[in-house]
C-alpha cells in the first residue's frame, strides 16, 4: 500500500495567498519543504482524498495521472478541502482518453448539496453522469473496489455539516490509515470505534493546524502539544504500536513552525513531518516520510 500527501497546508496554504507575516516570508526564502499547498492526499494510484483548488498543481508537481482515481472520498466542503467546480472539466470534451471515466465520489449529504449549488449551472450532462455519488453516514462502513472505508464524525465546523475523517483498509494486504483532517478532539463515539480495532493502524495522520498552540483539546483543530498527548493516548490503547507511521500534517502558518523546527519538536517522540509529495510505503518496515 502506497500512501502520499500531495498537499499539507490549512486553508491559506504556506506562504499564504496574501500574506507577508515573518512564517510565510521565510516559508517562502527557504522554499522546499516548507512551501505547503492545500491539503490532499492520495492512496495507491486510484483512492483521492479530498479535491481542493491546488489539485491542479498537485497534479503537474508529481507528474499524477488522476484519470486513473477511481474512488474520491471528500471529508467536509470547506473551500481548502473541496474546490467543485474542478469535477465541471472532468469527462465530456475536458478529458479524454482516461483510464479510468466513471468516478465514485463519497462524502455527506451536505457536502453533495454544496456541489449542486456550486456546479449544477456549470456540469454539463455527460460529464455529471460519469460521476456517481454515495452518501456517507457516519460508522456505516462502505466497499470501494478493494477500500474498506469508515467514515468518522470530526469534531470540526458546525455538525449539522457533517465533517468526517476517514478510516481506510486496503483489504488486498489488510493495510490501514486514519486520516483525521479537519479534527481536534475526537468524539466518546469515535473513541469507542477506535477502541474496538482488533490491530493497530499502519499509519496515523493527525490534525496539526495549530503548530506550536496547545489549545488544551478545546478547539476544532489541534496543535503539536496536543498531538503528543493523543499518540500517547493511543499508544496506551493499543491502536499505535511502534510500527505504525504517525505523521503530523495540516498546518497553518498562524502554527508558527516551519519544517525543521517540527522535526525537531516530534523526533523524540516517534513522530513524522508531512511535507508536499512525501511519499509513505505502508509495506516496508522503513519510515519514508
Amino acid at each position: 500500500m502506497q500512501f502520499q500527501y500531495l498537499g499539507t497546508a490549512a486553508a491559506e496554504g504556506w506562504p499564504a495567498v496574501f500574506c507577508r507575516c515573518k512564517y510565510c516570508l521565510e516559508a517562502q526564502r527557504l522554499g522546499g519543504k516548507n512551501i505547503r499547498t492545500r491539503s490532499q492526499a492520495i492512496v495507491n494510484d486510484d483512492l483521492l482524498l479530498d479535491l481542493p483548488p491546488d489539485t491542479y498543481m498537485h497534479k503537474l508537481m508529481n507528474n499524477l495521472d488522476l484519470s486513473r482515481v477511481k474512488y474520491l472520498f471528500v471529508t467536509h466542503f470547506h473551500m481548502d478541502h473541496f474546490y467543485p467546480q474542478e469535477l465541471t472539466v472532468r469527462g465530456s470534451v475536458y478529458s479524454l482518453e482516461m483510464i479510468s471515466p466513471e468516478l465514485e465520489i463519497y462524502c455527506a449529504q451536505e457536502t453533495y448539496d454544496y456541489f449542486r449549488r456550486c456546479a449544477d449551472w456549470e456540469i454539463d450532462e455527460k460529464s455529471d453522469s460519469a460521476m456517481h455519488w454515495h452518501i456517507l453516514k457516519p460508522f456505516e462502513t462502505v466497499e470501494a473496489g478493494p477500500y474498506r472505508v469508515t467514515p468518522l464524525p470530526a469534531n470540526h465546523m458546525n455538525p449539522s455539516h457533517q465533517p468526517f475523517v476517514y478510516h481506510i483498509v486496503d483489504t488486498r494486504e489488510d493495510k490501514s490509515v486514519f486520516y483525521m483532517h479537519d479534527s481536534g478532539y475526537y468524539f466518546p463515539e469515535v473513541w469507542d470505534y477506535l477502541k474496538a480495532q482488533k490491530k493497530p493502524a499502519d499509519l496515523f495522520s493527525f490534525d496539526t493546524t495549530l503548530g506550536y498552540e496547545d489549545c488544551g483539546f478545546k478547539s476544532t483543530h489541534m496543535g503539536a502539544p496536543e498531538v503528543i498527548r493523543l499518540k500517547e493516548e493511543l499508544e496506551a490503547l493499543g491502536i499505535i504500536d511502534k510500527h505504525t507511521h504517525c505523521v503530523m500534517n495540516h498546518f497553518s502558518h498562524n502554527g508558527h513552525l516551519l519544517y525543521d523546527e517540527l522535526v525537531e519538536l516530534a523526533a523524540p517522540h516517534d513522530i513524522e513531518i508531512s511535507y508536499d509529495l512525501s511519499l509513505i510505503h505502508i509495506s516496508e518496515p522503513t519510515r519514508r516520510v
